[in-house]
């Protein structure tokens, strides 16, 4: 009984992360998510200097996906040019995002927010 329950259910979870099974049994990566995981699998690791809004797009007022808490880390994938920000972690202003994996969120962060650790 238990077997018949977990199929579906680790199929469920593989459709969620975009991860489809092949016929081979083995997990594949559909379109443009490939360069993230990629990207992700030799992760940066990047320490935030304080509380941060992980958004959907390089842009202050894009939707923010979820929160970025001070002091913990999370992997750089890669640096963009974006919307500018005003007054962002004891910057004035400024418009460098990084491209971010914070705890399986992928989303964009005003570059002077985080560090290299």
């Amino acid at each position: 009984m238990k077997k018949l329950l977990i199929a579906p259910l680790a199929a469920a979870a593989l459709a969620v992360t975009g991860l489809v099974p092949s016929a081979s049994g083995t997990a594949t990566v559909k379109g443009d998510d490939m360069a993230t995981v990629a990207a992700t699998a030799k992760c940066k690791s990047l320490t935030a200097l304080s509380t941060v809004h992980v958004r959907k797009s390089a842009s202050t007022r894009s939707t923010s996906l979820r929160l970025w808490y001070k002091g913990t880390k999370g992997c750089d994938i890669k640096g963009v040019d974006g919307g500018s920000y005003k007054n962002t972690c004891g910057i004035d202003s400024y418009h460098y995002w990084r491209k971010v994996n914070y705890r399986g969120t992928v989303g964009y962060v005003p570059n002077v927010c985080v560090k290299y650790s």
